[in-house]
């Protein structure tokens, strides 16, 4: 039942991964200098920027992806190959631990098909320059090799509403000048949808680097709430990223 909500509530990695925690970084909030505070804002407004310039049909890479919606649990493992023809750069490995069959492969391959039909039409998936609000951050976080930031989440497809009661954190990686981590969560029950109501919200986009560029490593959403009143919403899913491998025609991407 949950898994009808999730292009609505889940960002998505067409923006664009459980993980290190970024709850902090056991220092304690601090006061910035406005220059200071300028300084860490660009930096991270530049890594926002960087990210979202990246191709990621520049590279193919496997998902190992796992659900548990109200007790049924499910999982799969997908693998994209962007240099082959569209109707083949998705294949199924895997499905519940098994090897796919003939029918389950079909199947994949028209959702996969009707999701990038979907895309060119209306995608749910935000950039990560419109999900973030940079004039709403705040310095909450420091230490010589991380900074911790809060900031106001806004996403269009939800409405202001929504988005209010929505609270976002990330986490910079100074050293190598990009976020790392991302976390959405609710400040307030919500109505995404009609006789739908979301009482505990949860998304953590975790990222990693190779050569320079910025890639998903994985992403995971947990809800719990109710639609028309009496059915329960508890879901908690995993898309983790692996495998990454260039193929991009040139390398312009990783400098």
């Amino acid at each position: 039942m949950a898994g009808k909500y999730y292009g609505l509530l889940c960002i998505g990695f067409a923006v664009q991964l459980q993980a290190a925690d970024i709850s902090g970084t056991g220092h304690a909030a601090i006061d910035v200098l406005p220059t200071a505070a300028a300084d860490w804002q660009n930096a991270i407004a530049e890594a926002i920027r960087k990210f979202e310039q990246r191709s990621r049909r520049d590279w193919a890479y496997r998902i190992s992806r796992y659900e548990n919606e109200e007790g049924d649990i499910s999982s799969s493992i997908e693998q994209f190959e962007p240099t082959k023809v569209p109707a083949e750069q998705w294949q199924l490995l895997s499905i519940n631990g098994r090897a796919p069959d003939k029918k389950q492969q079909r199947k994949f391959a028209s959702a996969k098909q009707q999701q990038a039909k979907d895309a060119g039409q209306q995608s749910f998936s935000v950039k990560l320059s419109e999900l973030i609000q940079l004039d709403s951050l705040q310095l909450t976080f420091d230490s010589p090799q991380y900074l911790q930031a809060s900031f106001g989440v806004y996403l269009s497809q939800l409405g202001d509403d929504v988005s209010k009661k929505l609270q976002g954190s990330l986490r910079f990686d100074k050293a190598q000048h990009y976020i790392d981590s991302i976390e959405i969560s609710n400040t307030a029950r919500f109505s995404p949808l009609f006789s739908a109501n979301i009482r505990e919200f949860n998304l953590t986009l975790r990222f990693t680097k190779i050569d320079s560029a910025i890639l998903p490593l994985q992403q995971q959403m947990r809800m719990k709430g109710t639609f028309a009143f009496f059915t329960q919403i508890d879901e908690v899913s995993t898309d983790t990223f692996s495998d990454y491998r260039y193929v991009g025609l040139t390398d312009q991407t990783r400098h």
